[in-house]
């Protein structure tokens, strides 16, 4: 038998076992109960149409005392198939997610598969071009130490806060240290020249003393540890 090649036949299966399986036919067969000169012609011309959950028609006819046949038509009224019930059961036909079935009274009832939407292809999202990081701030300048020209000529540089306490040394104008003293070393010496840290009680329990050599009068010079001046000394003459 040729078929329609735009027909489709729908699966189908009976509800009870043991009966006949109810097959969709092919639209060439669809009207085979036409051309047999059955005296019931009268009674399987009568059609109904029932509308289905896609939008295309299931056009029903009674074949028989108990039997129905529904031919499945698309939108476009091209015959898709047909789907039978006979003896009493009703038949089932899916076509493309389309579930229809054929009630023994020749109705039609029908539904649609949830079908899930697609999920969407992710689109990439363009990544920002990262933020330039910031310059850190430039550490500030070592503040300069305090720097005091001695009566002697040389330099005494003084440092108030050092590890082991304050420290202040002293240089030639060349850079060339020449005496050093702090809490460890009170007194240091230098061409008859003598530089004392001297201890005395209060707040600022240091001093730095300078004290000339006896042969140029014997003068003393007191500063704090930030190089300031605080007293100056002269000795007394014999």
């Amino acid at each position: 038998m040729l078929l329609n090649r735009r027909t489709r036949v729908l699966r189908t299966a009976a509800v009870a076992t043991g009966t006949s399986v109810a097959l969709l036919l092919p639209a060439a067969a669809a009207f085979a109960d036409d051309a047999s000169g059955d005296p019931g012609a009268a009674v399987r011309d009568r059609v109904s149409g029932w509308p289905l959950a896609d939008g295309s028609t299931a056009q029903v006819r009674q074949t028989g005392e108990d039997s129905y046949r529904a031919d499945i038509v698309g939108r476009d009224g091209v015959l898709i198939g047909s789907l039978t019930s006979t003896g009493g059961q009703p038949a089932y036909g899916e076509n493309n997610g389309l579930h229809i079935v054929l009630q023994p009274d020749g109705t039609v009832s029908s539904w649609l598969e949830d079908v899930p939407a697609p999920v969407p292809t992710p689109q990439p999202q363009p990544q920002p071009k990262p933020a330039p990081q910031p310059k850190p701030a430039p550490k500030p300048a070592p503040r300069a130490l305090p720097r005091v020209k001695l009566a002697d000529g040389t330099v005494a540089t003084f440092a108030k806060h050092t590890k082991n306490g304050p420290r202040v040394q002293v240089s030639l104008t060349n850079g060339k240290r020449v005496a050093t003293v702090d809490p460890k070393h009170l007194t240091a010496q230098h061409r008859g020249w003598t530089y004392k840290l001297a201890v005395q009680p209060g707040k600022h329990p240091y001093r730095f003393v300078v004290v000339d050599t006896p042969k140029q009068g014997g003068n003393s010079w007191v500063y704090d540890l930030s190089g300031k001046l605080v007293a100056k000394y002269h000795a007394q003459k014999r």
